[in-house]
């Protein structure tokens, strides 16, 4: 299994549209080798919510599809002439290969 791990640092406020874009259709839950995607949030900051979001993968060759699939570039390049959203503190993005699950 490959889990990709996306961390937003959101200003408050911002919980049910960063929930809503996370529950809304999408190409990558149609990729071949999609397990399943979850998202967490961490509010106890009183300056903003820490959002976890894990996106498992069947392996990393599944993920690496999606990566290069017309329907994930696409996506990137709408996204790439709009300015980042407002809410959007930082955000960085780790890559894992499970090695043990009980």
């Amino acid at each position: 299994m490959y889990v990709v791990v996306r961390v937003m640092k959101v200003q408050k406020g911002f919980s049910d549209k960063i929930t809503e874009g996370f529950l809304s259709k999408n190409a990558m839950s149609l990729s071949p080798g999609f397990v399943r995607s979850v998202l967490m949030v961490d509010k106890k900051n009183p300056e903003y919510d820490l959002y976890r979001q894990e996106i498992f993968w069947l392996d990393k060759k599944a993920f690496f599809v999606w990566e290069g699939s017309p329907e994930h570039i696409m996506m990137h390049k709408e996204k790439k002439n709009q300015e980042k959203p407002e809410e959007i503190i930082e955000f960085s993005r780790e890559t894992y290969e499970v090695l043990a699950s009980k």
